[in-house]
């Protein structure tokens, strides 16, 4: 099994949909010329599309998207991340565009798509599964953070989150720090700090982060 998971890693390895790996990727696009560059390049880019969120029809839930990708990158950076991820996607015609500004994987490749989701999410897994061992004291500080919370103390507070998130990336801490960034309460208030946190926790699974987002955006953009 340690020797699948060494696999995995390699396989994922500058593939992740992260700031230097999607730059990366883009470039790789724009430089290749010849059959053969073109179709090595494919098969790297094709790992990119295994990892991207999709809703029904094969469309890219591209808000989604935009909250991994803000995890690597600062906020002013997204949109210049998101186009290069997505034109060099496109531009291999490994996603089609739609008129309406959607995307849409080109099922012309469903088999290679489908072996690189099931390899990009065994990745997952195994991420997954080495934060198992900090999730109990995750948890333990996450509550304490809640009674510092509580009672004020919010500096001892913001704290314990950010232990608990760096722990075990415990989602829930996530959520707590996108609101204390969000209110300035025991940290210095910034708005992308706290829409940062908020897109972390909702990548997690932390729906009631979702709210959060829209407030930070709206106080971003008044």
């Amino acid at each position: 099994m340690a020797v699948e998971g060494t696999k995995i890693r390699e396989m994922m390895e500058g593939k992740t949909l992260e700031k230097d790996n999607i730059k990366k990727m883009y470039d790789m696009v724009q430089n290749a010329s010849e059959p053969e560059d073109k179709k090595k390049v494919m098969k790297h880019s094709v790992f990119f599309i295994g990892q991207l969120p999709l809703k029904e029809n094969h469309i890219v839930d591209l808000e989604q998207t935009r909250r991994i990708v803000n995890g690597s990158v600062t906020f002013s950076e997204v949109d210049t991340y998101m186009d290069y991820l997505l034109k060099g996607l496109s531009t291999q015609k490994l996603l089609l565009e739609k008129e309406d500004g959607s995307y849409e994987v080109n099922t012309k490749y469903e088999k290679s798509v489908i072996k690189v989701r099931k390899i990009a999410r065994a990745f997952q897994l195994e991420k997954e599964k080495a934060l198992e061992a900090g999730i109990p004291k995750a948890k333990k500080m996450y509550q304490m953070g809640t009674k510092y919370y509580h009672s004020g103390q919010y500096e001892e507070a913001a704290a314990c989150f950010m232990n608990a998130a760096e722990l075990a990336e415990y989602r829930m801490a996530y959520y707590s720090l996108a609101l204390m960034y969000f209110k300035g309460q025991g940290v210095d208030q910034s708005f992308e700090e706290a829409l940062y946190y908020a897109r972390k926790a909702l990548v997690k699974g932390a729906v009631i982060a979702q709210e959060l987002e829209q407030e930070i955006l709206e106080a971003m953009n008044a």
